[in-house]
């Protein structure tokens, strides 16, 4: 296919962007007065909301910042299990009499899940350990409304000298990241088919 190399490059070079340019970025297209995104809104005759500085947008502003940039990582990855899938196993549904649909739901989406899991994996790790997009873009307000636990561990121990507070939050972040996994663990033995 002709531009597939500039087209993947293109969703992921964000990925391999620093978060401070990227938090940069997106700064500037979410403000409210000469933001990209409010001229855009402006003009279709929708008024756009103070995105950075209400508290009901703030944290739609970070997580629409942390999709785009991880969405060519994801993109990546699940094009590459795509293109892992043998053919045999297409050609046998196709002499099968397999219409899309069912070539779908019984050949992709199964051989599929291991590159699911891994991506929900990643992506929930990544969740728990945001910290310079909330900085950059928030610094976790507008009324605390983008405070996530990394940013309260990193102004406890460097803005508040509380080391000894800021490393028990530390330890309580590790207890969720694991928790959370071994979660996914077991629960990938009902969902994840590995050939």
């Amino acid at each position: 296919l002709k531009g597939l190399m500039f087209f993947r490059a293109s969703f992921f070079i964000p990925v391999v962007s620093a978060w401070v340019a990227i938090a940069l970025l997106w700064k500037w297209i979410f403000n409210p007065r000469f933001g990209l995104l409010n001229f855009a809104l402006g003009l279709i005759g929708i008024p756009g909301p103070a995105w950075r500085f209400d508290p009901q947008w703030a944290m739609s502003a970070v997580v629409i910042t942390s999709v785009w940039k991880d969405l060519g990582f994801l993109m990546v990855m699940f094009l590459a299990g795509l293109q892992g899938i043998p053919d045999v196993y297409y050609e046998a549904a196709s002499i099968d009499g397999a219409n899309k649909w069912q070539t779908f739901w019984r050949i992709t989406l199964p051989l599929l899940s291991p590159t699911a899991f891994f991506a929900l994996i990643i992506s929930l790790i990544n969740s728990f350990q945001v910290f310079d997009q909330v900085w950059i873009m928030t610094e976790g307000g507008p009324a605390g409304s983008t405070s996530v636990l990394v940013e309260l561990i990193v102004k406890n121990a460097f803005s508040y000298s509380r080391m000894g507070y800021a490393s028990a939050l530390s330890w309580v972040l590790f207890a969720l990241v694991f928790a959370v996994t071994v979660v996914q663990m077991r629960l990938q033995k009902s969902w994840v088919a590995y050939e």
